[in-house]
C-alpha cells in the first residue's frame, strides 16, 4: 500500500518528501544534541528556546506524511508558517542563530512551497518567505532584550545545517537551471551575482571589524586584569620586604635568644614594639606575633592568642623548616567572621640559624579595596574577581555575596581540607558552589598566549567577555569581566550598521535585476504571445515591440515571415485537399488491412488446435470464406509425383461437387492454380474473361476474379489456396502480401496434421507390435512353468499346479473388468480383478470373504485394484529378471565352451572337445560334427 501511494507521487512531490524529510532528520539530530540542555534549563526562556528545534523537526515529519498521502499544498504553507514563527521565537530569544534563521527560512521558502504551489500562491510564499528572512536578520540585529547566550558548539552546528542547505539550495538551482523559464533565469543570474557578492563583502568586513574590535576589548580587559593584579603583588611585595626588614630589628633577636624569666620580664616592651609596627598600616593589619622555635605564640597584638601552640600553622612551619617567607591563602580569622591572610618571615640570629618566626596579620578587606577600586578600568561595567588555586573567588568588584564561594562543587576530600584550613567559612558542600561550570574549564584551559574567553554560565546573567592575569607572588589570579553587550557594543554597532547597508543595497539589486529583467522579458512575451496567436490561426496578428534592439529587429523578422506564411497557406488550401483525400483512402486500405491482419490472426488460432487433416482442410475454407466474404475457397494440395494439384477441401456448393468427382489440376497447365502450383508464386485474375491463363469452371460460374496463393513447407510447393470472388478487380497487390501470411499459417497447420497423423499411424504400429511381443513372451513363461499361480487361505498357501476355474474368473478373462459377486449356494462373497501389464491381461487376481455375509465396500474393491496394478509390474519385473538370469547363464556357458574348444590347437581334439561339451550341456543328446566339401558330405 505505501509503495502504491508512494509511486501515486510525482516527480516533483517525490523531491519535496525527501528534502523535507531530510530536514526533519538534521533538526532531530541538532535537537538531541540540546536536549541536555533543555532538561537543565534554568528558566522558561532556555526551555523555549532549547525546545524549538525538536517542534521544528516534529513540523517536519508531519509535513512529509502530509506531502505522502497527497496533501501537499497544505504541507508547504503548514512549514513555512512553523518554520517563521518558531525561528523568529530563536532569533529574540537566543544570540547567534540570526543569520542562520535567515538562511535556513529562506532555503525552506524555495525549496518547499516555491516547488509546489503555483501561480499567485507561490508569489505569497516567496513574498512571505522573503519577508520573514529579513524580518529576522533586522530582530536579530536591532532587538536590544535578554537573549539567552548560544553556546559556541550549539552556533557551530546551526551554521553547519546552513551550509548544507545552501549547497543543497545551488545543487537545485542548478539542477532545474536549464528548465526554468527565462524571467527567473534573468532574476537569478541578477540576484545571484549582486547579493552573493554584497553578502560576501559584507560579511568579510563584518568578520574583520568584530575580529579588531574584539582584539581591542580583550586587549583591556587583558591590561585591567594585570593592573589589578600587579598591584596585589605590590602590596604584598612590599609587606613581605617589610616583615623580612622588622625580623631583622635586634631587640626581637635579643628577646628570643633570651631566657624565660628574662623574655616574661621585657614582653612588655616587645608587645609594645609589635603595637608600633602594626601602626604602620593599622586599617589593614590585623595583628603581629612573635613564635619561637616551639611555634609558641610569645608576643601577639591580639593579646588573645598569646601562649597558644601554633606550631601546626603554615605561616609557621614553611618558614621554620624552608627558611623561606610565605604568603598564606585567605583564611577566616580565629574567633571573627573577617578574613584574612598572613605573611611569616623566619628570624635569624648571627649565626645564620633560626630563632623564631614572625608573622603578620592582614585583613582581606585590602584585596576587596583594590578590586573596587579597579571597577570599570577596562570600560564601563568592567570589574574584577580575585580567585585562589582552588577557584574560590577571595574578592568581587560587584556581587560580594560570591566571596567564599567555589565555582564548582567540589569533591568531598578537597572540601574538607578547605574546612579544616577554614577557607571555606560556614558553608556546606551543597551551597558552596555558584555552579559555574564553563567558567572553570575555561580557567583551566587558558594559556599565556590566549588568556581570553567567554563567559556562558547562567550565573553571570548576561553573556561575559573574560581576560585573566596570574600573580607572581602567589597563588591567586584575577579574572576582568566585561558583559558583551557592552564590550562588544562597538561590534554590534558596527553589525548593525553593516546589515542594514547590506539589506538596503540588497533591496536595490533586487529591484534593479527586477526592472531590467521585465525589460528583457516583457518584449520576449509580447512576442510570444503574438507566436500563440498566429499558432492559433490568426495570421492577421503582428508583434509590436517599441525598443530599438535586436528584440525589434527580431519582431520585425517574425513579421515579415508571418506575412510570407499567410500567402503560402493560402495556396496550399487546395493541396491540403487532396492530401486529405489521399490520407482518407489510405486510413480505409490501413483499417482494411488491420481487419484481414486480425481476421488471418483468428483463422490461424483456430486452425492450430486442429490435428486431422480432413477436418482441418474443410474448417480452413469455411473460416477464410466467412472472415474475407470470398464466394468460393478451395485448398488443393499436389499429389506424390506433383504432376497434378487435387482439390481437397471446399467451401461452395460447386467446390463440393467438384471434390464429389475428385477434381484434379494439372500442375503447369490447367487455371491460375495449375500455373501456381508449378510456379509456386501467387497470381490474381482481377477479369476471369479476359485473364488467358483463368480456366472456366462451369461449377463456378459466379466467379469475376480469383486469387491463388502457393502453399510452402520448408521451401517446397506442398499445394495452392485458391479464393474467388464475385466482384471484379475484388483483389490488389496488397492483397497478396496480406493473404500470403494467411497461406503461410495454412501451410503450417497442414504439415502439422500430416506429422501428427504420421506419428499417430507410427506409434500405433509400435503399440501393436510391443502388445504381440508382449502377449508372446507371456505365453511362453507360463507354458514353461509348472506352477501358474498361487493360492493363500487363512490357515496356508501353496503354488498352483493346475488352473482355477469359475465364472467369475472367466467373465474377467473375457472382458477384463473388475467382477464383483454376492453371496449363493455354490460359493462364497468374491473381487476378481484383472492383472492388466500394458493393456494386457496376464492373470487374474481372485479374493473369496471368509463368510457369506461379506459385502465389499468402495475401498476394498479400490484397494484390491490398487495392488493388482502393482502385481503386474513385479510379475513382470521377475520375469524379465528370469528371462535376463537365463540369458546370462546361457551367455556364460557357451562362453565356458568357446574357452575349452579354443584352448586346443590339434584337430582332432578340437572336434573332441567339441562334442564332449556340448554333450555336457545338452545331456540325453547325440551330438554329431560333419564336413562338407565341394557339396558333399564327409
Amino acid at each position: 500500500m505505501l509503495k502504491d501511494r508512494y509511486s501515486a507521487l510525482s516527480n516533483m512531490e517525490r523531491r519535496v518528501f525527501w528534502i523535507v524529510l531530510l530536514m526533519a532528520v538534521l533538526l532531530g539530530i541538532f535537537a538531541s544534541a540540546v536536549f541536555d540542555t533543555l532538561l537543565d534549563a534554568p528558566n522558561l526562556q532556555y526551555a523555549l528556546v532549547n525546545a524549538i528545534p525538536g517542534s521544528l523537526s516534529i513540523l517536519s515529519l508531519v509535513c512529509a506524511g502530509l506531502i505522502f498521502f497527497g496533501r501537499a499544498k497544505q504541507a508547504s504553507w503548514i512549514i513555512l508558517i512553523g518554520a517563521l514563527t518558531g525561528l523568529l521565537v530563536v532569533s529574540s530569544q537566543a544570540e547567534g542563530y540570526g543569520f542562520p534563521s535567515a538562511f535556513i527560512l529562506l532555503a525552506i521558502t524555495l525549496f518547499v512551497p516555491l516547488q509546489i504551489l503555483k501561480g499567485e500562491s507561490a508569489l505569497t510564499a516567496l513574498g512571505v518567505g522573503i519577508a520573514g528572512t529579513i524580518s529576522i536578520i533586522l530582530l536579530d540585529t536591532f532587538w536590544t532584550g535578554i537573549r539567552v547566550p548560544a553556546l559556541a558548539e550549539d552556533v557551530i552546528a546551526t551554521r553547519l545545517a546552513s551550509v548544507v542547505l545552501g549547497l543543497m539550495l545551488v545543487a537545485a538551482v542548478i539542477f532545474q537551471y536549464r528548465n526554468l523559464s527565462i524571467r527567473p533565469k534573468l532574476l537569478i543570474l541578477a540576484l545571484g551575482t549582486g547579493l552573493v557578492s554584497i553578502v560576501v563583502v559584507a560579511s568579510f568586513l563584518t568578520y574583520f571589524t568584530q575580529q579588531a574590535f574584539r582584539q581591542e576589548t580583550q586587549k583591556a580587559l587583558f591590561s585591567a586584569a594585570h593592573h589589578t593584579v600587579d598591584e596585589i603583588d605590590l602590596y604584598v611585595d612590599y609587606n613581605t620586604y617589610k616583615l623580612t626588614a622588622d625580623a631583622q630589628i635586634p631587640d626581637i633577636i635579643d628577646f628570643l635568644k633570651a631566657s624565660s624569666e628574662e623574655q616574661e620580664a621585657t614582653k612588655a616592651d616587645m608587645l609594645a614594639l609589635l603595637n608600633a609596627l602594626a601602626q604602620s598600616d593599622s586599617i589593614n593589619i590585623g595583628s603581629y606575633a612573635l613564635l619561637n622555635r616551639q611555634g609558641i605564640d610569645l608576643v601577639d597584638t591580639f593579646t588573645s592568642d598569646m601562649g597558644m601552640d601554633k606550631s601546626d600553622r603554615d605561616y609557621f612551619l614553611v618558614p621554620l623548616t624552608k627558611g623561606t617567607t610565605i604568603v598564606t591563602p585567605v583564611r577566616s580569622s580565629p574567633g571573627s567572621l573577617e578574613k584574612s591572610f598572613y605573611i611569616g618571615t623566619p628570624i635569624y640570629d648571627e649565626n645564620g640559624s633560626i630563632l623564631g618566626v614572625l608573622r603578620v596579620r592582614f585583613r582581606s578587606s585590602l584585596l576587596d579595596d583594590i578590586i573596587v577600586k579597579n571597577n570599570s578600568f577596562a570600560g564601563q561595567a568592567s570589574y574584577g574577581i580575585l580567585l585562589d588555586e582552588h577557584n574560590i573567588v577571595l574578592s568581587h568588584g560587584i556581587n560580594p555575596e560570591w566571596v567564599s564561594h567555589t565555582l564548582v562543587k567540589p569533591d568531598q576530600h578537597t572540601f574538607n581540607l578547605l574546612s579544616v584550613q577554614a577557607r571555606t567559612s560556614n558553608f556546606t558542600i551543597e551551597n558552596i558552589a555558584l555552579g559555574m561550570p564553563d567558567f572553570s574549564q575555561n580557567l583551566l584551559a587558558l594559556s599565556r598566549t590566549n588568556p581570553f574567553f567567554s563567559g556562558m554560565d547562567a550565573a553571570w546573567g548576561e553573556p561575559v567577555e573574560v581576560s585573566v592575569a596570574r600573580s607572581r607572588r602567589t597563588l591567586w589570579k584575577v579574572a576582568f569581566v566585561q558583559p558583551r553587550a557592552i564590550a562588544l557594543e562597538a561590534v554590534t554597532a558596527n553589525r548593525r550598521i553593516i546589515v542594514l547597508i547590506t539589506l538596503i543595497t540588497g533591496i536595490f539589486v533586487a529591484l534593479a535585476g527586477f526592472v531590467v529583467a521585465r525589460s528583457i522579458i516583457d518584449p520576449i512575451s509580447s512576442l510570444a504571445a503574438t507566436a500563440e496567436q498566429i499558432a492559433a490561426g490568426d495570421l492577421s496578428s503582428r508583434a509590436k515591440v517599441n525598443t530599438r534592439d535586436e528584440i525589434n529587429t527580431l519582431a520585425e523578422a517574425f513579421n515579415h515571415m508571418t506575412n510570407r506564411l499567410k500567402d503560402t497557406l493560402s495556396g496550399l488550401e487546395s493541396r491540403v485537399a487532396e492530401r486529405t483525400a489521399d490520407l482518407e483512402m489510405a486510413r480505409l486500405l490501413s483499417e482494411r488491412r488491420a481487419q484481414e491482419l486480425q481476421s488471418i490472426s483468428d483463422v490461424s488460432r483456430i486452425i492450430s488446435s486442429e490435428q486431422k487433416l480432413e477436418t482441418l482442410l474443410a474448417l480452413i475454407t469455411r473460416l477464410v470464406s466467412e472472415k474475407f466474404d470470398f464466394y468460393h475457397v478451395g485448398i488443393f494440395l499436389l499429389d506424390s509425383t506433383h504432376q497434378y494439384a487435387v482439390l481437397q477441401a471446399a467451401n461452395s456448393e460447386g467446390g463440393q461437387k467438384m471434390l464429389a468427382r475428385g477434381h484434379r489440376l494439372e500442375a503447369g497447365q490447367m487455371g491460375i492454380v495449375g500455373n501456381v502450383a508449378r510456379s509456386g508464386e501467387p497470381r490474381i485474375t482481377l477479369d476471369v474473361g479476359t485473364d488467358a491463363v483463368y480456366f472456366d469452371n462451369p461449377d463456378l460460374p459466379l466467379t469475376r476474379s480469383e486469387m491463388a496463393l502457393p502453399l510452402h513447407v520448408r521451401g517446397e510447393t506442398i499445394g495452392v489456396l485458391d479464393v474467388q470472388s464475385t466482384k471484379p478487380a475484388a483483389f490488389i497487390e496488397n492483397d497478396i502480401k496480406t493473404l500470403s501470411i494467411l497461406a503461410d499459417q495454412i501451410s503450417i497447420a497442414i504439415d502439422n496434421a500430416r506429422l501428427f497423423g504420421q506419428n499417430k499411424q507410427a506409434l500405433d504400429e509400435v503399440q501393436s507390435l510391443y502388445n504381440q511381443y508382449l502377449r508372446q513372451e507371456w505365453k511362453t513363461f507360463i507354458q514353461n512353468r509348472l506352477k501358474i499361480g498361487y493360492i493363500q487361505s487363512m490357515a496356508s498357501g501353496k503354488p498352483l499346479e493346475f488352473r482355477v476355474e469359475s465364472d467369475e474368473i472367466k467373465r474377467t478373462l473375457q472382458n477384463g473388468q473388475i467382477v464383483v459377486t454376492g453371496p449363493n449356494e455354490k460359493s462364497l462373497p468374491s473381487v476378481s480383478v484383472p492383472i492388466m501389464l500394458r493393456g494386457q491381461i496376464i492373470g487374474v487376481l481372485n479374493i473369496k470373504a471368509p463368510t457369506k455375509d461379506r459385502r465389499w465396500n468402495q475401498d476394498e474393491i479400490n484397494l484390491a485394484q490398487v495392488i493388482s496394478d502393482r502385481l503386474a509390474l513385479a510379475l513382470d519385473n521377475a520375469r524379465l529378471l528370469f528371462e535376463s538370469q537365463r540369458q546370462t547363464a546361457k551367455e556364460q556357458k557357451i562362453g565356458e565352451v568357446t574357452a575349452k574348444i579354443g584352448a586346443s590347437i590339434n584337430m582332432r581334439n578340437v572336434l573332441q572337445t567339441a562334442v564332449e561339451e556340448l554333450g555336457r550341456a545338452l545331456p540325453g543328446s547325440e551330438v554329431v560334427i560333419q564336413f562338407q566339401n565341394n557339396g558333399k558330405q564327409e
